[in-house]
């Protein structure tokens, strides 16, 4: 026995009240202007990276690489 008749019906029930919670959405303001406006202030840019921290961010990316690769390679060969 199913809850739903069909895939179809069940589709259209989620679409109806995804389309209900867009509009609730909508009407509201998720940000605080204020907030919105720091975001749009422009930042000084950083300051540039020692050769220590340049080097420490080479190596976590490297790592970080390496274990991606290792991964996938132990997904592809299962």
């Amino acid at each position: 026995m199913q809850a739903f008749p069909s895939v179809k019906s069940l589709e259209r029930l989620v679409g109806a009240v995804m389309g209900e919670q867009d509009e609730e959405w909508a009407g509201s303001r998720c940000f605080l202007e204020r907030k919105m406006a720091e975001l749009c202030d422009p930042s000084p840019s950083p300051e540039p990276a020692t050769p220590e921290e340049q080097e420490m961010a080479d190596e976590t990316a490297r790592k970080a690489m390496e274990a991606s690769l290792e991964l996938a390679d132990r997904m592809e060969a299962a």
